[in-house]
């Protein structure tokens, strides 16, 4: 087949042509079944109710906790307020808790306090497991003897 051929194929195809069957009785049939299959439009109103609900539970579950929330912090601020601290108004109550575990009580040194208890705790944990390691003895005798550093720091700021 040469390109004289390929070409005078797609002019006769480009003529107009019948369909072989009617589709339009097929189209309206189906057109007919779907109208009758149709949802009612009670069922359409209540699609939304199980929607609702689930709404309802989540914005009462949100106000639950922002209530709680709020709580809470009114009840670190009253603490906060009666004792004679230059903290903030707004602290948690963890946050509260563990302020009064500052060495000296000083918040300032908390953050050192709390990466020096986590460095001592591990080194326990290595030493329990190689307790023939003699460079975790010592690595906890600096620990021990930072955090003792720290401990004097605290007193002399407070």
């Amino acid at each position: 087949m040469n390109d004289f051929e390929i070409q005078r194929g797609l002019r006769q195809m480009n003529t107009p042509r019948m369909p072989q069957a009617d589709l339009w009785p097929g189209i309206a049939a189906r057109i007919a079944a779907a109208d009758a299959a149709a949802v009612p439009a009670a069922a359409r109103r209540r699609r939304w109710l199980p929607f609702a609900a689930a709404a309802s539970v989540l914005l009462a579950a949100a106000a639950g906790f922002t209530a709680y929330t709020l709580h809470e912090q009114q009840v670190a601020a009253d603490f906060i307020a009666g004792t004679d601290s230059p903290l903030p108004v707004r602290v948690s109550p963890r946050d509260a808790r563990d302020l009064s575990r500052a060495p000296g009580g000083d918040p300032r040194l908390l953050g050192a306090a709390v990466v020096l208890d986590a460095a001592h705790a591990e080194l326990e944990q290595a030493l329990e497991q190689r307790p023939d390691a003699v460079f975790l003895v010592s690595l906890l005798n600096r620990t021990n003897a930072r955090r003792m550093k720290l401990e004097h720091f605290g007193a002399r700021a407070g």
